[in-house]
């Protein structure tokens, strides 16, 4: 965890280019605590970009969480999952100090997710806000899963998950790619959770989204995490392949 009066914190960029200002009055507890987390997540997080403040806000973030009660550790990791996710389409370089800072946070994130995932008032918590539970689970993904997938679906939230993007190898795409009206798309059997195992992330995940009571993205889950088969070359791949390679070559 990096000091607040390292010079390197004017060297960070966010959108509003001021992450610092409002990370240091959540862990100073200056203001209204879910307005700030707010605000710093969304300068973390404009428009799915990824900003170089995030690696060094996480372990602050990381230590805060852990002194909250259990609504408001589910408030800070779920705004924060679209800035964690992000990281998947700028992967920081190993060995550096932006990597171990990233790592350090997303390991006490992740510690916070994991008992939150299997406390008994989980659910309680995220029916209460749909909207919120639904960023929980996409963040739980992206801190606990394939951020790759979790970016994905976060993309996916501008449709509201009735349509995604496709391109095979072979030079065919699809921009508007409409999960409902297409039928090279074989879907995956997808089983109830135990509300523990975190072995097999479509599981977790749709089991997550059914504690909070959601309806839209779930119904499409079985499809992303399905396997395609091109119409033009009949060569047959995961859904997340074609979904990574339109956003790679447009």
């Amino acid at each position: 965890m990096v000091d607040f009066n390292d010079p390197v914190w004017t060297e960070l960029d966010s959108a509003g280019n001021d992450a610092v200002k409002w990370l240091r009055y959540l862990v100073e507890g200056e203001g209204d605590f879910r307005e700030n987390m707010e605000i710093l997540a969304e300068d973390l997080s404009h428009q799915l970009s990824y900003y170089s403040a995030t690696a060094y806000v996480l372990p602050h973030l990381a230590a805060l969480c852990g002194r909250l009660e259990p609504e408001d550790k589910i408030f800070l990791i779920a705004h924060m999952g679209a800035a964690i996710a992000a990281e998947a389409e700028c992967p920081l370089s190993p060995d550096t100090e932006p990597y171990r800072e990233f790592q350090e946070g997303l390991a006490g994130l992740g510690r916070e997710t994991k008992q939150l995932l299997t406390g008994q008032d989980l659910a309680g918590f995220l029916q209460e806000d749909p909207e919120l539970g639904q960023m929980f689970a996409l963040a739980a993904l992206s801190i606990l899963g394939d951020r790759g997938h979790a970016y994905g679906l976060w993309l996916l939230s501008a449709y509201g998950w009735e349509m995604g993007h496709a391109a095979c190898a072979c030079g065919w795409d699809q921009e508007e790619y409409v999960f409902a009206e297409e039928d090279c798309l074989e879907p995956v059997s997808i089983g109830p959770w135990d509300g523990k195992s975190l072995e097999e992330e479509a599981v977790w995940l749709q089991g997550l989204l059914a504690l909070a009571g959601d309806t839209e993205m779930t119904p499409v889950l079985p499809l992303v995490y399905g396997t395609g088969t091109c119409p033009a070359c009949g060569r047959q791949e995961p859904y997340w392949n074609w979904l990574k390679r339109f956003m790679e070559e447009y």
